[in-house]
């Protein structure tokens, strides 16, 4: 079971990496100190905001502008591994600052993730006592090092320039899904994963078992927004379903009586 979770653990950090990494960076890093330019600047791309389908060349821009647009969103995973499904549920508050983005995830068990501010908590219900667990990348704990990684690495243009070249197909259909009452188009993304990650500067935990490419299908309304993703890594299939899109969502680090500096026998 713990090697199960271990590995489920280091698979959701590989998939905030590729995925919500390319799709949820940074949209400003050298401007952060000017903040009417970049409120203006946000302004003038709701009006200049095109309808069309998104293209390779425009999709990881305008997936990630509508989701700092939206800023947050309420997201229900599947995922299977090892013959098990593990489901989990959870919170998200997304940042053009990548430091700033918040998750709150909670899996069976009474386990929980929570990233706040760059830092990761992780309760494993009885393998911490019930409490948060602090991981640390100095201790080459290869789950942090790659969110951490991933964060270092989040600035709009390293990201640009990572998935143009880690792109090796991309697909849209349109008309495709219904889901939670909004109409989709299903884009289809083949990415190398060798270069994906390291165009990062990241190495693939060996817990996760990459191929040479990661396959993510995405399925976006006319709002950009995403609204399903699915891909396969390592054969762990996950399904992930966003909603709640702009609703109030508040998360915080876990109060210091609810932190171990115990580390679970994973």
């Amino acid at each position: 079971m713990i090697t199960i979770w271990k590995r489920a653990l280091a698979t959701t950090a590989i998939a905030l990496v590729a995925g919500v990494g390319l799709t949820a960076c940074d949209s400003g890093a050298d401007k952060a100190s000017d903040s009417k330019g970049s409120q203006s600047q946000t302004e003038s791309q709701k009006q200049a905001k095109p309808s069309a389908t998104m293209t390779a060349d425009d999709f990881a821009q305008r997936i990630n502008d509508a989701q700092i647009e939206a800023g947050s969103t309420h997201f229900a995973q599947t995922m299977e591994v090892s013959g098990q499904k593990i489901e989990s549920s959870g919170d998200m508050v997304v940042d053009a600052d990548p430091r700033k983005t918040r998750m709150a995830m909670s899996m069976p068990g009474g386990m929980e993730l929570r990233l706040v501010d760059g830092e990761m908590y992780l309760n494993m219900g009885e393998l911490t006592g019930g409490k948060f667990y602090q991981p640390s990348s100095e201790a080459g704990n290869p789950i942090t090092e790659q969110l951490n990684g991933s964060l270092d690495q989040a600035n709009l243009g390293k990201q640009m320039s990572t998935f143009k070249t880690a792109l090796k197909d991309f697909t849209a259909e349109e008309d495709a899904e219904t889901i939670d009452g909004v109409k989709t188009t299903k884009y289809t993304l083949v990415l190398d994963s060798k270069k994906l990650f390291e165009a990062q500067e990241l190495e693939i935990p060996a817990e996760a078992g990459i191929g040479d490419t990661i396959e993510y299908v995405i399925f976006a309304g006319d709002d950009d927004l995403p609204r399903r993703m699915v891909t396969d890594l390592a054969g762990s299939a996950i399904t992930m379903d966003f909603s709640k899109w702009g609703e109030d969502v508040s998360i915080e680090t876990p109060a210091p009586d609810e932190i171990t500096d115990k580390a679970p026998g994973m």
